[in-house]
């Protein structure tokens, strides 16, 4: 049976690559992305591949849920799961308007919770793999980075967390902290 790999935010950068780099390996690859003309371009380029692209709101609860059910209508499974999603932010904090505090930890945090709560029972099943990609700011911070650092501590303290409770049942989790 193929295996079958989500990755949210993957019509551009990082989560790009790796769509292009799990088709090569022979998954079935399912990504999504904002970018209706990015994922057009990803979709022509994977048109020998097993792929479904879906254009949906990483910040979005029921967009997660929807993701990942297709997904398993679809394909039946899931093996890895890559929290890709992300926005970023430059700017003092005494400038910074408190919306986009809301709006990094909505995508960048939160968008990663709802994608695995609603990944993880079909995880279990398949003793598949959680990738985190979070960054470098989620360990150290960097001035004009206060949103995004604290949206990115936030994850590597949920995912590390959730390492410790699936690593007995057969769920492998990894951060990623690109520089």
């Amino acid at each position: 049976m193929q295996k079958v790999a989500v990755i949210t935010g993957g019509s551009s950068g990082i989560g790009k690559a790796l769509v292009l780099k799990y088709a090569q390996e022979g998954y079935a690859v399912v990504y999504t992305g904002r970018d209706t003309t990015r994922m057009d371009q990803l979709d022509q380029q994977l048109q020998d591949h097993n792929h479904l692209g879906l254009q949906l709101d990483a910040a979005s609860k029921e967009d997660n849920e929807y993701l990942i059910n297709t997904t398993i209508e679809r394909f039946d499974r899931i093996d890895v799961l890559v929290c890709n999603a992300g926005i970023s932010m430059r700017a003092l904090f005494e400038d910074l308007d408190l919306e986009v505090f809301k709006d990094l930890m909505e995508v960048n945090f939160y968008g990663a919770i709802y994608a695995t709560k609603f990944a993880l029972p079909y995880l279990f099943e398949s003793k598949g793999n959680i990738i985190a990609v979070s960054s470098i700011n989620g360990y150290r911070s960097t001035p004009a980075r206060s949103a995004y650092s604290s949206s990115k501590f936030a994850m590597q303290g949920f995912f590390e967390t959730l390492r410790t409770e699936v690593m007995t049942r057969g769920v492998h989790v990894l951060i990623v902290c690109p520089g």
